[in-house]
């Protein structure tokens, strides 16, 4: 299994027709970041020497309390060998790597895991709701390559 050059291909080429950089603050995002790091043992310095960034930034990217813009994500997406959707898709307990217990807001009705994702959703929704329209495609995108994620079994 090679690096994904399409999935990180497709977005390059979008964002060369929809102009300025998107920045990405989604949650879950940094515990992500952090997991793929992991999983290729490289030291978050060794990831900013190889994608031009400082060590504070990756620090701050994997500790989400900085957003991270769309061509360093594309950087990411082929140095630790994922797809974008593996970035941007929630997965149980990525929520409480980042420091987010589930169910820490108001009582809710339903499981705390349920109301994380509900909660994660409206977040993810209104970021997508406030994006420029010339972002719609990258988003398009996006979207669609989660969905196909989805129809795949899992492994």
């Amino acid at each position: 299994m090679g690096v994904h050059p399409n999935v990180c291909d497709n977005l390059h080429r979008i964002r060369k027709r929809t102009g300025p950089k998107m920045k990405i603050s989604i949650p879950g995002l940094g515990g992500r970041l952090r997991r793929a790091r992991n999983e290729t043992g490289l030291s978050q310095e060794a990831v900013a020497e190889r994608i031009g960034v400082s060590w504070m930034t990756v620090h701050r990217w994997e500790r989400s309390q900085r957003a991270v813009p769309d061509d360093r994500l594309d950087r990411l997406c082929a140095l630790y060998n994922k797809p974008i959707r593996w970035f941007l898709t929630l997965e149980e307990g990525d929520l409480e790597q980042e420091g987010v217990a589930p169910g820490r807001e108001a009582k809710s009705q339903g499981s705390p895991d349920s109301q994380a994702s509900s909660d994660a959703a409206r977040r993810v929704y209104r970021k997508i709701a406030d994006a420029p329209s010339d972002y719609l495609p990258l988003i398009e995108k996006v979207v669609e390559d989660i969905l196909e994620g989805l129809r795949q079994p899992r492994s």
